[in-house]
């Protein structure tokens, strides 16, 4: 007997999308030509600089992500990295960075634009030596806003706003002194309310996902997340994922899926091999869908969590009777939004990434997980194995590629097509004669 097949059609918004990702970096690669200057750093730090009228940020980790993409190239950035004598064990984002401006090369062409300053957050242990040795080497200004554990009670937690509003506060005042350029706080007030926007519409994608058949794949919201990863605060940003969420909602009601046949659905926890994608291509061969990430939910979207675990979408800024006046009240406002992230919970608790990826697994109604033991990232990668063992216990089958997200030397393709295609048999699933 034939699965039963489902509706599809491919995302009209998906050129959009290759559009304005591709346009960006082009932007950046012109900016100082057209007066503009740039600010490179972490992607959660890219709507502080939007005070300024003139300035480009540059999130350093999609631009890591890109390269990764083109393994020739990757290579020869990590191995002009650690021909420096940096450890081929530190972050793949980052030895792909540095390698791209040690060599003077730009993915996208020409030369390497190189930034004017660094602002970054350090919530991992390399964020903040990712600027540091980049100062070293070529003199280029930094400022690193350290993000404090978020275990999250009340009290502590306030105490924690208190400390990151304080460094933001500090960071904005260092980059009026460093460029010498005035920040206006109706621009950053404006990027705080479309940016805030933007990922609750990213978040109702992600939730949308719950449905069966779910409209969209993992590896298609790896590449619609990026656009907010690039361009946090700007209307662009925001325009794009409200047509990205009213074409899922049609999706959604018409009952289209993102794949032909769902007979499974799963969730890849860990960043994925950006030079492999082809992962999702064969679990596709035995109709397995996947559906959900933390990683890729969490790093463009906003979420709640109830007293239960259960995932929703926050309500939007006027909904909730928010109204900034002031960039104290921006800046207050910033810090408690980054602080009630789930993605920033995972990096100091193995308790809290329990209960994220537990939940995720149950809510998203997935029946197994795929989880990339990622040696390219010492931050989310830890815990893992203590994942693992709590999905076990809670009888959910669990499959573990080794590997690295952005080092495809990494990377054995013959293990994990076959670890890949045993669990697929071991959840009762054959590939589709169709």
């Amino acid at each position: 007997m034939k699965p039963f097949r489902i509706k599809t059609k491919p995302l009209d918004c998906w050129q959009k999308c290759k559009e304005l990702r591709l346009q960006f970096y082009k932007d950046v690669s012109s900016a100082k030509e057209r007066g503009k200057f740039i600010v490179s750093g972490a992607v959660e730090t890219g709507v502080l600089p939007a005070g300024f009228k003139d300035c480009l940020f540059m999130a350093s980790e999609p631009y890591g992500a890109s390269i990764a993409y083109d393994p020739i190239f990757a290579q020869q950035c990590v191995e002009a990295t650690e021909s420096r004598g940096f450890a081929r064990d530190m972050c793949s984002y980052m030895r792909n960075y540095w390698g791209s401006l040690f060599l003077d090369r730009y993915y996208f062409g020409g030369r390497f634009p190189r930034p004017d300053l660094y602002l970054s957050i350090h919530s991992c242990d390399t964020h903040a030596k990712w600027y540091q040795a980049l100062n070293y080497f070529y003199g280029i200004p930094f400022f690193i806003i350290e993000i404090p554990p978020t275990f999250n009670t009340k009290e502590r937690f306030q105490n924690r706003v208190e400390y990151l509003a304080g460094l933001t506060y500090d960071a904005i005042e260092w980059m009026e002194k460093t460029t010498g350029k005035e920040y206006d706080d109706e621009r950053f007030i404006q990027a705080l309310y479309d940016e805030y926007e933007a990922e609750s519409m990213w978040s109702e994608v992600c939730m949308m996902n719950q449905t069966i058949p779910a409209p969209l794949d993992q590896k298609s919201m790896w590449t619609l997340f990026v656009i907010d990863a690039i361009l946090k605060g700007r209307k662009e940003n925001l325009d794009f994922y409200r047509i990205l969420r009213d074409e899922v909602k049609e999706r959604v009601t018409e009952g289209i899926g993102a794949l032909p046949f769902e007979n499974c659905r799963l969730l890849f926890e860990g960043q994925p091999p950006w030079f492999f994608l082809k992962l999702f291509r064969i679990i596709e061969q035995y109709g397995a869908v996947c559906v959900a990430s933390h990683y890729g939910f969490t790093l463009s979207g906003h979420f709640t969590i109830d007293q239960d675990g259960k995932w929703d979408v926050p309500k939007p800024l006027k909904q909730r009777g928010i109204n900034l006046k002031n960039r104290e009240d921006a800046v207050r406002f910033y810090a408690e939004e980054e602080l009630s992230k789930p993605m920033f919970d995972i990096f100091y608790s193995p308790f809290a990434k329990n209960s994220h990826i537990l939940q995720l697994a149950k809510q998203w109604h997935t029946q197994g997980v795929i989880m990339h033991l990622n040696r390219g990232c010492e931050g989310l990668a830890q815990f893992q194995l203590e994942n693992r063992l709590m999905l076990v216990r809670e009888n959910i089958p669990v499959v573990t590629l080794e590997g690295n997200m952005a080092d495809w030397r990494e990377w054995d393709e013959a293990q994990v097509i076959d670890r890949l295609e045993s669990f697929m048999e071991s959840l009762g699933l054959h590939k589709l004669d169709i």
